[in-house]
């Protein structure tokens, strides 16, 4: 089987893509598939029973589930078994987050162990550093959490205040200063921590709990996500042996910024297996609540809802995979013991920031988007406890702020293009042009020169304008995804009823983005006036695929998720 590893990140913007190196949901393999039912059947027997537990805060039975499930290998998928991991790939571990997605809770701490504070000390640690904490971390022996943010400092990880001055006899960093929202806090044994040598270098250290001088806060009493234990972390004069800082002093962000890329492709994996639970909720309550003497699934605006989340959500998994596919590509033959690993899974974790930025921003505001209309779909029984979907809403909303808020990722997108182009790594000048499916990625790039050309080197400030950017670039790499997806069914089952679904959410997502993308770039073409004649042209692309029968492609989508209970695929 190949996969799509030849391309650079970003490069969907500029070249076609051959579908055959494109990996898709339907090529998992068989450990990849045992695994996966171990996750679910782990979530659905010993995590899901204990949701009144877990939302009630109970954080010694939060910290024993993750320990059971180190016992079954839940948390070592992406340890590389040198350091007593299961060195599973990033396709299979993506799954499992999936799997494990609709007790969200539980899924976040298990996020925050398995991604945030353990991938830097995977990717940038040295060998004695993994040989130490790895295996405790993988097998659940001990608990990981991660300290960046501070309350002056969330989106702007930089601006961290909390310092680290080497000892008069360089033996010890003492570390001083304040973090919050740290998930696992009340049951993690190894801290992540971000500070700056001497007040400037940002660097990372890793902390034991117990370490005298360290304490922590009360919990945060949030809006959601109520059962995982969110907290401040308080450094005072807390001393640690310098064989504590991981990789160098002053490059601190690149463990930083790589375990954030990873998180926001980890959460949106998660994503996709919450929004199957949220359409099958859904569709179980539209075919039994019956209103004026009828299913209320047989109502046109309630299936409006079903096939508008059954479209998004294919779109979402097949960009969510694909990217799987490619970071996989991008990490293969990395020797975890060797002396290049840092330098080398740091290109790999940065690689594909611009894939990582879109399926953050689209799958956080699907998600969003179909939990609130769950509860629409649930009506007053949607706004009780009693229901899922009101956790569901609750816990999802954190996902547009965390790993960095959606406004900012979008900003980072556009910056990460443009950088890359001035880096020559890129020619945005060369969009892909398609024919007849998807949308290309000529609307985009037209607007991106148009604001180029009218503010310069300050078109970062023009933020209206680069989000709308942000949003047709998204809205290129995921309905390309989709249709890929479609065309490779297709090709595996002509004719099969699957294979035709899938053409249907092809391009009624498609429809959907091109309608929304046209309206975000006509406002950004009007703040570019005069002289914008070739964008216009360009946005004026949109307009064919915006005009199919929409309703039509919906509703056949709906039907066949009420007959089937929820997800087609």
């Amino acid at each position: 089987m190949k996969h799509e590893t030849v391309q650079a990140g970003g490069s969907f913007l500029t070249s076609l893509v051959n579908d055959d190196s494109v990996f898709t949901p339907e090529e998992f393999g068989e450990e990849s598939r045992l695994m996966a039912q171990t996750a679910d059947d782990f979530l659905r027997r010993e995590v899901l029973p204990q949701t009144a537990r877990i939302e009630s805060h109970d954080v010694e039975l939060m910290a024993g589930l993750m320990r059971r499930a180190g016992e079954l290998g839940l948390l070592g998928a992406d340890v590389p078994e040198d350091y007593g991991g299961l060195g599973l790939d990033i396709r299979t571990g993506a799954l499992l987050a999936e799997k494990l997605n609709w007790q969200q809770s539980f899924a976040l701490t298990h996020e925050a162990h398995t991604v945030i504070a353990t991938l830097p000390l995977l990717y940038f640690g040295n060998d004695a550093q993994k040989r130490k904490y790895l295996p405790k971390l993988a097998s659940g022996e001990w608990i990981g959490a991660f300290c960046l943010s501070e309350t002056g400092s969330g989106s702007d990880a930089l601006g961290a205040q909390t310092r680290a001055d080497l000892s008069a006899d360089g033996t010890r960093y003492v570390l001083n200063g304040a973090k919050m929202w740290i998930t696992n806090t009340a049951f993690a044994d190894l801290f992540t921590v971000f500070a700056k040598v001497g007040g400037t270098e940002f660097s990372t250290f890793l902390v034991e709990r117990g370490t005298p001088g360290l304490s922590f806060g009360k919990e945060e009493h949030k809006l959601g996500m109520r059962g995982t234990s969110t907290r401040r972390v308080l450094f005072e004069n807390v001393a640690i042996p310098v064989e504590n800082l991981v990789g160098e002093v002053g490059k601190g962000h690149y463990a930083a910024f790589c375990a954030l890329n990873m998180g926001r492709f980890k959460l949106e994996a998660g994503a996709v297996g919450g929004i199957k639970e949220t359409l099958a909720a859904c569709a179980r309550y539209a075919g039994e609540r019956k209103q004026f003497g009828r299913a209320i699934g047989e109502f046109g605006l309630i299936q409006a809802k079903l096939g508008e989340m059954a479209a998004r959500c294919f779109a979402l998994e097949s960009a969510v995979y694909r990217l799987a596919g490619l970071l996989d590509g991008a990490f293969a033959g990395i020797d975890p013991t060797a002396d290049d690993a840092p330098a080398r899974y740091h290109r790999a974790a940065e690689e594909y920031t611009p894939e990582c930025c879109v399926v953050k921003i689209v799958g956080s505001e699907l998600y969003s988007w179909a939990t609130d209309e769950a509860i629409q779909i649930h009506g007053g029984n949607g706004y009780t406890e009693e229901f899922p979907v009101a956790r569901a809403w609750r816990d999802q909303r954190l996902l547009r702020i965390g790993e960095g808020a959606n406004e900012i990722v979008r900003l980072a997108l556009i910056n990460t293009l443009l950088r890359r182009e001035k880096l020559g790594k890129l020619d945005l000048s060369v969009p892909t042009r398609k024919a007849g499916e998807g949308l290309d990625s000529v609307p985009a790039l037209a607007l991106l020169r148009a604001a180029r050309a009218k503010w310069g080197n300050e078109v970062m400030e023009e933020q209206e304008v680069v989000a709308a950017n942000a949003d047709l670039v998204c809205a290129a790499f995921v309905s390309e995804s989709a249709w890929v997806r479609a065309r490779k069914l297709c090709e595996r089952a002509p004719g099969s009823p699957a294979a035709a679904l899938a053409r249907t959410a092809a391009e009624a997502y498609t429809a959907m983005a091109a309608q929304s993308c046209y309206m975000s770039a006509c406002s950004a073409l009007a703040r570019l006036e005069p002289g914008v004649a070739d964008a216009t042209i360009a946005v004026a692309r949109l307009l064919p695929a915006a005009s199919v029968d929409l309703i039509g492609l919906r509703r056949t989508l709906a039907q066949a998720v009420l007959q089937r209970g929820g997800w087609v695929w």
